[in-house]
């Protein structure tokens, strides 16, 4: 994760020949995340809950990349990050839906960048106001750095509990 001074970064709309590269990020991204779920949950509750985790997911990043408002951040001509976001026009709200920033491209503030960028969207396309999610767990806290960074300043904490029956 080295810093890069001088990144030229341009952000696109997504299209299929990122693919693969995108898929590859998800799974970098949420690694951690189910692995932290795993720890909490045990490996029986976790396998029957999320064990698909791979699949499910990327399904979703790959199915919110190509609704229309799914981008890529490109460094240099290679892939940086991805972020698709949603609107809700009766709320006039944005949601920034999942994304990610490539091992090799961390902590060359490409996150904060594509933040600003679908943000900017969202008020072209008349929201009034943005929201994304997170979790509380330290899986999700360089996600929720990056979110403060973005002006993101206002939280309603949330957690799931689990049992089995």
């Amino acid at each position: 994760m080295a810093r890069i001074e001088g990144l030229r970064l341009e952000i696109v709309p997504y299209c299929d020949i990122y693919r693969e590269k995108v898929i590859e990020m998800t799974v970098f991204a949420w690694q951690g995340i189910f692995d932290e779920y795993k720890r909490r949950l045990g490996d029986k509750m976790f396998s029957d809950l999320y064990g698909d985790w791979k699949e499910t997911k990327t399904a979703r990043v790959i199915s919110g990349m190509t609704s229309g408002k799914g981008y890529v951040a490109l460094a240099e001509g290679e892939i940086a990050g991805f972020i698709y976001y949603v609107t809700d026009e009766k709320k006039k709200l944005g949601t920034v839906e999942e994304n990610a920033v490539s091992e090799e491209f961390l902590g060359n503030g490409i996150g904060r960048k594509m933040y600003e960028f679908v943000l900017s969207k969202m008020k072209e396309d008349g929201m009034i106001y943005a929201q994304v999610g997170t979790g509380l767990d330290d899986a999700h806290a360089p996600a929720r750095v990056s979110y403060i960074k973005a002006g993101f300043d206002k939280a309603l904490p949330s957690v799931r509990l689990f049992k089995e029956l």
